[in-house]
């Protein structure tokens, strides 16, 4: 991003835009800050459910927090490639917001195998190492790399600008992202519940994105 950029609000194309005003018709939000608002209406257009919104949990100026971090650290850490395959590339070229994922990289295989644990662990474990704290991190797949998160955290001192921890399933999701609500070292985006997902968690980060965008645009004060 140079300077001298001039900054347009996002636009929203014809069927997005007939989307969110339906969404935001449907409901009272008037108790929302607006950044947990952006993120909140974002989800429920994603997953078609007004329901996730009761769930979500904020920790105080997560949102905004992460717009900063977004535009002074240009960099996104995922679990899984589908959290960064879900990421919206023109706002990402936009904004100029590296995606780092280390699930397939060959050095993630090799730790997951040599400490016995799985490739978005070791991802975790590597995003850690490699980029320290300047990171938004997004996970959507693994509760044991919220596991992890919250242990390097707590353990070593990690302290990512921003950890949305928003897995799905049966077998840990719940348990893990607890965790994550009582890790009070960082600001933090998480649910309760089974619910979650790779798409979940994308659509955090895009809600942030487009508020980075907004704010650069003068329409979003931070």
């Amino acid at each position: 991003m140079t300077e001298a950029q001039t900054w347009r609000p996002y636009e929203p194309d014809p069927n997005e835009a007939s989307s969110f005003k339906s969404i935001a018709a449907a409901r009272d939000w008037s108790g929302m800050p607006e950044g947990q608002r952006r993120v909140a209406q974002r989800l429920v257009h994603s997953s078609g459910d007004f329901d996730v919104v009761d769930g979500l949990f904020f920790s105080h100026g997560a949102v905004e927090i992460g717009v900063r971090a977004l535009l002074r650290c240009r960099r996104i850490v995922t679990d899984v490639t589908l959290v960064s395959s879900g990421l919206e590339l023109n706002l990402l070229q936009q904004l100029e917001i590296d995606v780092w994922c280390g699930e397939e990289e060959r050095e993630t295989q090799v730790l997951a195998e040599k400490a016995g644990i799985a490739c978005p662990v070791a991802g975790i474990r590597r995003a850690w190492e490699k980029w320290g704290n300047d990171i938004v991190l997004a996970i959507g797949d693994a509760p044991t790399a919220v596991a992890e998160t919250t242990r390097l955290i707590r353990e070593l001192g990690w302290r990512p600008q921003l950890v949305v921890g928003l897995p799905a399933g049966s077998v840990g999701a719940q348990e893990s992202k607890d965790d994550l609500r009582r890790c009070l070292q960082v600001p933090r985006i998480t649910n309760s519940g089974a619910c979650g997902g790779a798409s979940w968690a994308a659509s955090a980060i895009n809600a942030m994105m487009i508020g980075a965008v907004d704010h650069l645009a003068g329409v979003w004060a931070l």
